[in-house]
Protein backbone atom coordinates (compact mmCIF):
# COMPACT_ATOMS: atom_id res chain seq x y z
CA UNK A 1 0.00 0.00 0.00
CA UNK A 2 1.08 3.56 -1.04
CA UNK A 3 0.40 6.82 -0.06
CA UNK A 4 2.09 9.69 -1.29
CA UNK A 5 1.44 13.74 -0.77
CA UNK A 6 2.41 16.18 -2.77
CA UNK A 7 2.91 19.96 -2.22
CA UNK A 8 4.19 23.71 -3.36
CA UNK A 9 4.95 26.54 -2.13
CA UNK A 10 3.43 29.48 -1.96
CA UNK A 11 0.71 27.47 -0.41
CA UNK A 12 -2.08 29.11 -2.33
CA UNK A 13 -0.80 26.70 -5.48
CA UNK A 14 -1.74 23.84 -3.35
CA UNK A 15 -5.32 25.19 -2.85
CA UNK A 16 -5.54 25.58 -6.67
CA UNK A 17 -4.67 21.89 -7.19
CA UNK A 18 -6.86 20.77 -4.41
CA UNK A 19 -9.94 22.65 -6.54
CA UNK A 20 -9.40 20.48 -9.02
CA UNK A 21 -11.06 18.14 -7.79
CA UNK A 22 -14.59 20.16 -8.77
CA UNK A 23 -13.52 20.51 -12.55
CA UNK A 24 -15.98 17.81 -14.23
CA UNK A 25 -13.88 14.77 -15.66
CA UNK A 26 -15.83 15.06 -18.90
CA UNK A 27 -13.71 18.85 -18.79
CA UNK A 28 -10.45 17.16 -17.39
CA UNK A 29 -10.56 14.80 -20.68
CA UNK A 30 -11.15 17.59 -23.07
CA UNK A 31 -7.55 18.26 -24.48
CA UNK A 32 -8.87 21.27 -26.17
CA UNK A 33 -10.01 23.00 -23.08
CA UNK A 34 -7.25 21.80 -20.82
CA UNK A 35 -4.27 23.06 -23.99
CA UNK A 36 -6.49 26.28 -23.73
CA UNK A 37 -6.21 26.61 -20.26
CA UNK A 38 -2.47 25.50 -20.16
CA UNK A 39 -1.56 27.78 -23.05
CA UNK A 40 -3.59 31.02 -20.38
CA UNK A 41 -2.04 30.09 -16.99
CA UNK A 42 1.68 28.99 -17.96
CA UNK A 43 2.34 32.86 -17.89
CA UNK A 44 1.21 33.48 -14.70
CA UNK A 45 2.64 30.54 -13.43
CA UNK A 46 5.97 31.43 -14.92
CA UNK A 47 5.52 35.29 -13.26
CA UNK A 48 4.35 33.59 -9.55
CA UNK A 49 7.46 31.61 -9.84
CA UNK A 50 9.71 34.61 -10.65
CA UNK A 51 8.58 36.23 -8.18
CA UNK A 52 8.28 33.87 -5.03
CA UNK A 53 10.16 30.76 -6.26
CA UNK A 54 9.05 27.25 -7.08
CA UNK A 55 9.64 25.40 -4.58
CA UNK A 56 7.78 21.49 -4.09
CA UNK A 57 7.75 18.50 -1.88
CA UNK A 58 7.15 14.88 -1.95
CA UNK A 59 6.11 12.75 0.71
CA UNK A 60 5.32 9.01 0.38
CA UNK A 61 4.50 6.38 2.53
CA UNK A 62 4.95 2.86 1.49
CA UNK A 63 3.76 -0.47 3.59
CA UNK A 64 4.91 -3.71 2.93
CA UNK A 65 2.80 -6.96 3.01
CA UNK A 66 5.21 -8.03 6.42
CA UNK A 67 3.98 -4.60 8.11
CA UNK A 68 7.30 -2.51 6.86
CA UNK A 69 6.79 1.09 6.63
CA UNK A 70 8.97 3.22 4.32
CA UNK A 71 8.56 6.80 3.66
CA UNK A 72 10.61 9.27 1.30
CA UNK A 73 10.73 12.80 1.91
CA UNK A 74 12.34 15.24 -0.67
CA UNK A 75 11.75 18.96 -1.26
CA UNK A 76 13.61 20.43 -4.10
CA UNK A 77 13.63 24.64 -4.86
CA UNK A 78 12.56 23.35 -9.11
CA UNK A 79 9.86 21.00 -9.56
CA UNK A 80 10.49 21.02 -13.43
CA UNK A 81 14.50 20.54 -12.54
CA UNK A 82 13.82 17.54 -10.35
CA UNK A 83 11.43 16.00 -13.07
CA UNK A 84 13.67 16.37 -15.98
CA UNK A 85 16.48 14.80 -13.60
CA UNK A 86 14.70 12.13 -12.69
CA UNK A 87 13.27 11.05 -16.14
CA UNK A 88 16.56 11.58 -18.32
CA UNK A 89 18.36 9.26 -15.15
CA UNK A 90 15.08 6.66 -16.06
CA UNK A 91 16.13 7.24 -19.73
CA UNK A 92 19.90 6.56 -19.32
CA UNK A 93 18.78 3.70 -17.46
CA UNK A 94 16.91 1.86 -20.12
CA UNK A 95 19.51 2.78 -22.71
CA UNK A 96 22.07 0.58 -20.38
CA UNK A 97 19.40 -1.87 -20.63
CA UNK A 98 19.17 -2.21 -16.80
CA UNK A 99 15.21 -1.53 -17.09
CA UNK A 100 12.92 -2.37 -20.04
CA UNK A 101 11.07 0.15 -22.12
CA UNK A 102 7.80 0.83 -20.56
CA UNK A 103 5.98 2.47 -17.46
CA UNK A 104 6.81 1.07 -13.81
CA UNK A 105 6.20 1.56 -10.35
CA UNK A 106 9.58 2.22 -8.70
CA UNK A 107 9.17 -0.71 -6.36
CA UNK A 108 9.15 -2.95 -9.20
CA UNK A 109 12.47 -1.75 -10.46
CA UNK A 110 16.22 -3.79 -9.78
CA UNK A 111 17.69 -1.67 -7.02
CA UNK A 112 20.63 -0.53 -8.84
CA UNK A 113 18.63 1.48 -11.23
CA UNK A 114 15.92 2.35 -8.31
CA UNK A 115 18.90 3.86 -6.50
CA UNK A 116 20.99 5.71 -9.44
CA UNK A 117 17.42 7.07 -10.73
CA UNK A 118 16.82 8.50 -7.03
CA UNK A 119 20.15 9.17 -6.68
CA UNK A 120 19.54 11.32 -10.04
CA UNK A 121 16.36 12.80 -8.50
CA UNK A 122 18.33 14.26 -5.24
CA UNK A 123 20.58 16.38 -7.19
CA UNK A 124 20.16 20.24 -5.37
CA UNK A 125 17.42 19.05 -3.04
CA UNK A 126 17.39 20.72 -0.12
CA UNK A 127 15.47 17.81 1.88
CA UNK A 128 15.93 14.12 1.09
CA UNK A 129 14.85 11.59 3.81
CA UNK A 130 14.47 7.95 3.64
Amino acid sequence: RVSSRFGTDPLFWNYLFGAMKAIPRSLLYNRDAMQGFALFSEPIIRLVDKLVGATNAMRVDATARDGEVVTMRIAHPDLEQCVGLATAAFALEVLRGTVPPGVWFPAELPEEPRSNILLAAKEDAFVYEV
